[in-house]
């Protein structure tokens, strides 16, 4: 017994505890899911039908958001196995291919079917990677206008060689600031000198409403 074990923790120290192990246990789901999405992928790219398996992804995830009682089934530890691929039997089998069936089975079979919503993100985003679509945040003072949000986008488009989708967040305590985050890469640095224009600009409407 390591002598640090005999020191009676506090309970910041039990809550910082809890909190990290929360965060490392998100952390492996994600690494897991991307797994599952990539396989996935790669399966539906070999046989040619990545159009309909996304449909079929999307589907599925939209289904389980929707239905609350269907979540609690599926993620309940007191229904058998045998029971959940019965419902996804009589839900799915008919519906989608035989690939995303056996997929989901999959994930029965290893009691992984809690992953799915961050599967399904995680598939999404690569169909988007492979189909050169981005999805950015732009987090601003103020709602981006019509002109500066094209500028955004067009300054984005040439950096990544994407077709970049802009989701703006407004948040007044950044000021007149621009913050940009493309696929969890926070932009700034060199590219402050393509983004200042548009900076000045958010700086010049916030000053304007301000006098």
């Amino acid at each position: 017994m390591d002598r640090q074990d005999l020191v009676p923790r506090g309970p910041q120290s039990h809550h910082r505890q809890v909190h990290q192990e929360h965060a490392g246990g998100q952390l492996k789901d994600i690494v897991l899911a991307r797994r599952y999405a990539r396989a996935l992928l790669d399966i539906a790219v070999e046989r040619d039908i990545l159009g309909k398996i996304h449909q079929e992804v999307t589907f599925f995830r939209e289904t389980l958001e929707k239905n609350h009682d269907l979540r609690l089934f599926l993620y309940s530890q007191e229904v058998s196995s045998k029971e959940k691929k019965a419902a996804m039997e009589r839900l799915l089998q008919d519906r989608v291919s035989n690939v995303f069936f056996n997929f989901i089975l999959v994930l029965l079979r290893k009691n992984r079917q809690r992953l799915f919503p961050i599967i399904a993100q995680e598939f999404s985003a690569l169909v988007d990677r492979r189909n050169k679509r981005l999805r950015a945040v732009s987090t601003t003072a103020l709602p981006l206008d019509a002109s500066t949000a094209a500028q955004l986008k067009s300054v984005l488009d040439k950096m990544f060689d994407a077709d970049v989708t802009i989701e703006n967040r407004v948040e007044p305590s950044i000021l007149g600031g621009l913050i940009v985050n493309v696929e969890g890469r926070v932009l700034d640095g060199s590219l402050r000198s393509q983004l200042s224009r548009l900076k000045q600009r958010l700086t010049e409407r916030v000053n304007s409403m301000k006098n």
